[in-house]
């Protein structure tokens, strides 16, 4: 029984192996074929890759999705007020696309259609606002717009003596937009309100000098100063000076001294003004204050 079991698995094996080579032989000899049988059936995973690769390829920037655009107007502008931006697929624009993050702070979007943006300038930032023609990352072409803006920072105050010729002073305006302005046409600078007597502003270099006759009341006050153009005065910046205008026993009761260290006062080295009843740590610190601000002369003590 076994022997008969045993020769009935050898038949089967010889079977097996003839078709195998019988298989493998017809695969090699059809010019049509793959090769082998076994790459054949490897290669049925192949096309779904191959279709995956082909599907998954990203469209880019050369879609009619991107935007364009063909104009902005105008091209120099003010703050506070407002520019059109014409195009085309505007509609899906932000306005850190536009702007980037540098400049979105200062341009925010009030109207948006697919073929136009009106924008809305809010300041002005310190060089000009740049603005892409292209969606296209590949075109890297720019349009600049110009912002007439004041000066924002802090403003150096002006101490003068009654009766006695001030050396000229300036007032500051932001460097951009004064170039800008002074690119359109001849400008002129004008007062908001007149300055304390005897003290005057040339209308073409903005120089402010002259001998004061009156004071100021023993105050600080603020004077707004403004660059315009000639031919349009609605093109303008603005900026701002601020003085006093000091008698003599008014600025010696603002003069900063050196005091003796007590138990109320101490510092590096303790000062005081008649016009204040503050202690204040530094000679810096006193001069620094409105109600003082004086130095007292090197031979005051003598």
């Amino acid at each position: 029984m076994t022997k008969k079991i045993f020769l009935f698995l050898i038949i089967k094996i010889g079977l097996f192996t003839t078709s195998f080579f019988v298989i493998l032989s017809c695969s090699s000899n059809d010019p049509s074929g793959s090769g082998s049988w076994m790459v054949s059936l490897l290669g049925l995973v192949s096309p779904a890759a191959d279709g995956k690769k082909e599907t998954g390829e990203d469209p880019g920037f050369g879609s009619e999705d991107v935007f364009s655009i063909e104009s902005v107007s105008p091209t120099v502008v003010l703050e506070n007020s407002e520019f059109t931006i014409v195009g085309k697929n505007l509609e899906n624009v932000t306005e850190k696309q536009l702007f980037g993050d540098d400049y979105s702070k200062y341009l925010k979007f009030k109207e948006v259609t697919n073929s136009k943006i009106t924008v809305s300038v809010g300041l002005c930032a310190d060089l000009y606002f740049v603005v892409p023609l292209f969606g296209n990352k590949e075109n890297s072409q720019q349009i600049s717009i110009s912002c007439l803006g004041s000066f924002r920072y802090p403003i150096r105050s002006a101490k003068f003596d009654l009766g006695k010729a001030i050396t000229a002073i300036s007032p500051n305006f932001s460097e951009n937009s004064l170039k800008v302005l002074k690119s359109l046409g001849e400008i002129k600078f004008v007062l908001e309100s007149k300055l304390p007597e005897g003290i005057l502003l040339d209308a073409n270099s903005g120089d402010i000098s002259g001998t004061p006759t009156e004071t100021t009341g023993n105050e600080f006050r603020s004077y707004k100063v403004f660059a315009e153009l000639k031919s349009n005065p609605t093109f303008r910046i603005q900026s701002e000076v601020r003085m006093i205008v000091l008698t003599e026993e008014e600025k010696i009761n603002r003069t900063c001294r050196v005091m003796v260290q007590t138990s109320t006062c101490k510092g590096p080295s303790p000062h005081l003004c008649s016009n204040s009843s503050i202690c204040y740590m530094s000679q810096f610190a006193c001069e620094m204050d409105p109600k003082c601000g004086f130095i007292e002369p090197p031979n005051a003590s003598d």
